[in-house]
């Protein structure tokens, strides 16, 4: 019987410990590259065009909390074999308000990218 219920209480430690799986690639989540704590501030749906033959992106972004927080991001172009084609963009920031939803226009400054990736960070 003891047996029995430390095999359990192990099974139930380490299925609390097991890392989340990682997130579909091509899904909006698979795009944000999180640069340490996004506490309390969610990134939403993505929409993704080519206008002119330019690659526009628009992220939906949502701070859960009353407080204000800064968020800092970047975009990074990337070509059909998934390398940059763009040089690297510098850090912008934003401020999100107490439970205000924003959204995060960009751009592809070359033609040739097909797809991007946002790296984001808060304070």
């Amino acid at each position: 019987m003891r047996i029995k219920l430390l095999a359990v209480l192990v099974t139930a430690l380490l299925a609390g410990c097991a890392t989340p799986p990682p997130p579909e690639p091509g899904s909006a989540a698979s795009k944000v590259v999180k640069m340490g704590n996004l506490k309390n501030i969610e990134t939403g749906p993505m929409r993704v065009a080519r206008e002119n033959g330019f690659l526009t992106v628009k992220v939906s972004l949502n701070n859960t909390s009353s407080s204000n927080k800064t968020l800092f991001y970047r975009f990074a172009w990337l070509g059909n074999d998934g390398f940059p084609v763009a040089d690297e963009e510098s850090w912008k920031t934003v401020t999100l308000y107490g439970k205000q939803a924003s959204v995060l226009p960009a751009i592809a400054p070359v033609s040739q990218a097909t797809d991007f990736r946002i790296e984001v960070q808060s304070q």
